[in-house]
């Protein structure tokens, strides 16, 4: 299964995440409101996806009452198999969800063979 060959490594301050496969993609769903695409790096170094952030905290002068949301920056780590295609990787941000989609390289991919009537 393609979701094995994506695994997350632990951080203190870190979004909330999903990872799924479907029809030879994975997905990697991470929830930060908050963020924006500015405060955001995603790069792949070898065998590894890091998705690099930060939440903007309150404007200057500002004092917190109540403060649920951790704060500030964080690195999450993932490390990709040999079976995604590294070159095909795409990300989206959409109200405050990353949505990363992974594809299968072909050579892994399932691939349905037509019968032919003989």
């Amino acid at each position: 299964m393609a979701t094995q060959e994506l695994q997350r490594t632990t951080a203190t301050v870190r979004p909330i995440g999903t990872i799924w496969e479907e029809d030879g993609v994975v997905y990697l769903r991470l929830e930060m409101p908050g963020v924006t695409k500015d405060n955001l790096d995603i790069h792949v170094e070898g065998d590894q996806l890091v998705v690099y952030g930060r939440r903007a905290d309150l404007p200057e002068g500002a004092h917190p009452l109540v403060r649920e949301r951790r704060r500030g920056d964080f690195r999450q780590v993932y490390t990709v198999g040999d079976t995604i295609d590294r070159e095909k990787i795409e990300a989206s941000l959409e109200n405050g969800v990353l949505l990363l989609t992974l594809r299968l390289k072909e050579a892994v991919r399932p691939r349905r063979i037509e019968v032919k009537a003989g």
